[in-house]
């Protein structure tokens, strides 16, 4: 089913058909909304919301920002594409919004988002085009704390996150792709922490831009 849809999005395609895949690379930054978190430790009581905890990115900070994506189109020139896509984005609570027993709070290493896109392509110029894309997977965070004078860190797979992007796409020559876009993520996981969990939604914005390889 897919393959006819992908296939007429493309006005016309070519007799003898021959998909082309691209992968990309890119570097940019992010901007977190300011979130409510609830720390949930059973053993300590009830929960604890903290209001509109604000956050830094540290994009340029070493891990800096980056995202991976390997796209597939049945035939040059198609309009619509599929793709996986892997978003590494960064969050750390200011100190100061935080409440006791919570002393440090981040997903650092990242708030790191795994997703299927469909792509839709529109060329603006003979070597120009405008993408944009919507996209579904999971988040993988890798959370930080420090809770009651204890530190904790791990990877987990944890919520859905979804993903709405757009932007010009630039054939720099025959095989080699430039990338500019914008995007909007969301995504509310539970991160554990030294004796119980904090959740909280996480909506961003992204700048991106990148290179990548088409054969």
């Amino acid at each position: 089913m897919i393959l006819p849809l992908l296939l007429s999005a493309g006005v016309l395609a070519p007799l003898h058909v021959h998909a082309e895949w691209t992968i990309a690379a890119y570097l940019g930054a992010s901007v977190t909304a300011a979130a409510d978190l609830t720390l949930d430790r059973p053993a300590a009581g009830g929960p604890v919301l903290m209001r509109d905890v604000t956050f830094d990115s540290r994009s340029f900070e070493s891990p800096p920002y980056y995202g991976y994506r390997v796209r597939w189109m049945p035939f040059t020139g198609a309009q619509l594409a599929l793709e996986a896509e892997l978003v590494h984005l960064k969050v750390y609570a200011r100190a100061a919004a935080l409440a006791p027993p919570v002393e440090r709070f981040s997903i650092s290493h990242g708030l790191n988002l795994l997703l299927g896109n469909l792509v839709w392509r529109t060329p603006l110029h003979r070597r120009v085009w405008l993408a944009a894309r919507g996209g579904a997977g999971v988040a993988v965070p890798h959370g930080e704390s420090r809770v009651a004078g204890i530190d904790e860190e791990q990877y987990e797979i944890s919520s859905l996150a979804l993903q709405a992007a757009a932007g010009p796409e630039f054939a720099v020559s025959r095989h080699v792709r430039a990338l500019v876009e914008y995007k909007l993520t969301t995504t509310a996981p539970s991160v554990a922490v030294p004796g119980g969990r904090i959740s909280g939604r996480y909506r961003s914005q992204h700048v991106a831009a990148g290179l990548g390889v088409a054969w």
